[in-house]
């Protein structure tokens, strides 16, 4: 499962008050300790400018150059604003980075997918459309069949498609987590050849224990197949439980990634 690091988003506080100042060292410090802590991918947001697509430009262009100065992985531009895409894809240094992301919203697609055509870019598709998102699993569905049929029409491959079945927070939703379960054993099902993702943290929103219900939750969505998550890669205890899930379920050869894993977590002073 492929490990996308959530910390460098001007939704934070902190985050956006370094972009607003050019504070390199405190952007290059969260780049390097998610790296450091198994994070395969570096998802950058560096906010809408507020409402100036130059200013969000010159902040994303920024806050790119500034990560690929502390880490050597590919980044994931976070970002609505298709100018503000196009500008910080041409301006990566070690492409593709990802597209985060898109939706099935039919404006979106047709800005986004000439893009990832034309750089490569993996694409973290959302499965929702004109409408918003959908209550119920067979929705999200035909969102992702139009995404796919239109990407393949657009000469992607789609082993590039990475689709969000969108995590809705469960002590507001009763069947949120049920939904995204559906959606990721669906997509496996009828689409083999594209990948699923999905941002881990949403499903516990307002509950106690928030950390708990991550834990099972992702567990529960590698069985159902879940190709890649948005996290905070620097939570061990997740990272081990991942890595414990993978190992039972067959996809970590010979649980090398489990044993690299708690050999660095041990190292730090970690527990069996």
């Amino acid at each position: 499962m492929l490990v996308i690091g959530e910390k460098i988003n001007a939704t934070r506080t902190s985050v956006a008050a370094a972009v607003a100042v050019r504070d390199a060292g405190f952007i290059s410090s969260l780049a390097l300790a998610q790296a450091e802590a198994g994070a395969d991918v570096i998802d950058v947001n560096a906010g809408t400018g507020q409402g100036d697509p130059e200013r969000a430009a010159e902040d994303m262009l920024w806050l790119i150059r500034t990560v690929e100065k502390a880490v050597k992985l590919p980044l994931a531009i976070d970002t609505e604003i298709p100018s503000v895409m196009g500008v910080a894809l041409s301006s990566v240094t070690r492409p593709p980075a990802w597209i985060n992301s898109v939706s099935a919203e039919t404006s979106r697609l047709e800005r986004v997918l000439p893009l990832a055509k034309k750089f490569g870019s993996p694409i973290i598709a959302l499965l929702m459309g004109d409408d918003g998102i959908p209550r119920d699993a067979a929705g999200r569905m035909r969102a992702a069949e139009k995404i796919y049929g239109k990407a393949v029409d657009a000469g992607i491959d789609p082993a590039r498609l990475y689709f969000d079945p969108l995590v809705m927070p469960v002590g507001a939703e009763t069947g949120a987590g049920d939904v995204v379960l559906s959606c990721l054993s669906m997509i496996k099902r009828d689409m083999p050849a594209a990948n699923t993702v999905l941002g881990l943290s949403n499903v516990s929103f307002g509950l106690p224990l928030r950390s708990l219900l991550n834990r099972a939750f992702l567990v529960l969505c590698a069985g159902a197949g879940l190709s890649a998550v948005i996290l905070d890669p620097s939570d061990d205890t997740l990272m081990m439980e991942m890595f414990a899930a993978e190992a039972l379920l067959g996809r970590d050869p010979y649980c090398g990634r489990y044993i690299k894993a708690y050999r660095k977590r041990n190292g730090k002073g970690g527990k069996s």
